[in-house]
């Protein structure tokens, strides 16, 4: 004979059902095409429309001005990940404890389960609309899941830690001016009298992007001189770790290559704009 619980489960919030398709993966698909075609799209229909009504779908902007806003949209959202990494360090601990039960040998330490396998698992985790705004648990297991290739996320003493925490509340805001100079470079260009606009945009770009890209460059040298890959398949290594931050070593060149043409030219129109 079976007893029924005498208090009744609360009923789950419609913002807390998962929304059928939407997962890590395609929130970030979802969040790249917003902000980086559909945003321009939307400014260029209303913002620059010709006299005749007919305009170009998008702003005529170069390949470098479309790869740093693609970056940047980027950053934002990994950004706000970094933050979650912050504010919930302790929920990342456990989290990375129960990852090492699962896929690790506790006596040797080496994996007992293919380690790429946590990776796919939270790339395909299921989100609620609640997760999207919640700066919650689900978006920082992205930092539990890492761990299980750098443990130093899942340590507040660790550069790494750090490193990512602080670059997600400094990146932001220069992230927003930029793509903001690249939609609107006329703002920005250098009038007869002045080119303070200008020179601030190309020395912001300097301090943050050399900021991503030392933290990157040191990242990468901690995770070799650490030992970090070992028992680690060579493709994971290259995957997870490799791949994931040389997009934070290949872009900000770039972005440093415009801060200077910025800061010698004083032009942004030319260099975002055909």
């Amino acid at each position: 004979m079976t007893v029924s619980s005498a208090y009744q489960k609360s009923p789950m919030s419609w913002t807390e059902r998962p929304i059928p398709g939407l997962t890590i993966t395609t929130a970030f698909a979802v969040w790249l095409g917003i902000t980086t075609v559909l945003v321009p799209a939307l400014i260029q229909n209303s913002y620059y429309r010709t006299e005749s009504g007919k305009s170009p779908l998008l702003p005529p902007i170069t390949i470098l001005g479309w790869s740093i806003m693609f970056f940047n949209n980027l950053n934002v959202l990994i950004a706000f990940c970094e933050i979650a990494l912050g504010n919930h360090i302790a929920f990342i601990q456990n989290h990375y404890q129960k990852l090492l039960k699962e896929y690790r040998d506790a006596k040797t330490g080496k994996p007992k389960k293919a380690e790429y396998l946590a990776g796919f698992a939270y790339l395909n985790m299921p989100l609620s609309l609640r997760d999207l705004y919640d700066g919650g648990q689900k978006w920082s297991q992205m930092w539990s899941t890492y761990s299980l290739w750098d443990p130093s996320y899942s340590n507040p003493e660790s550069f790494g830690f750090f490193i990512d925490v602080g670059n997600g509340w400094s990146t932001i805001v220069p992230c927003w001016t930029w793509n903001f100079a690249i939609l609107f470079p006329h703002y920005f260009a250098r009038s007869n009298t002045d080119g303070t606009a200008v020179v601030l945009l190309g020395f912001i770009g300097a301090c943050s992007y050399w900021q991503v890209l030392y933290g990157t460059i040191i990242y990468f040298l901690s995770f070799l001189w650490n030992k970090r890959y070992q028992y680690k398949p060579l493709v994971e290594v290259l995957g997870f770790v490799g791949f994931a931050n040389g997009i934070w070593f290949f872009f900000p060149i770039a972005c440093l290559w415009a801060s200077y043409k910025l800061l010698l030219d004083r032009d942004p129109v030319s260099l975002f704009w055909y």
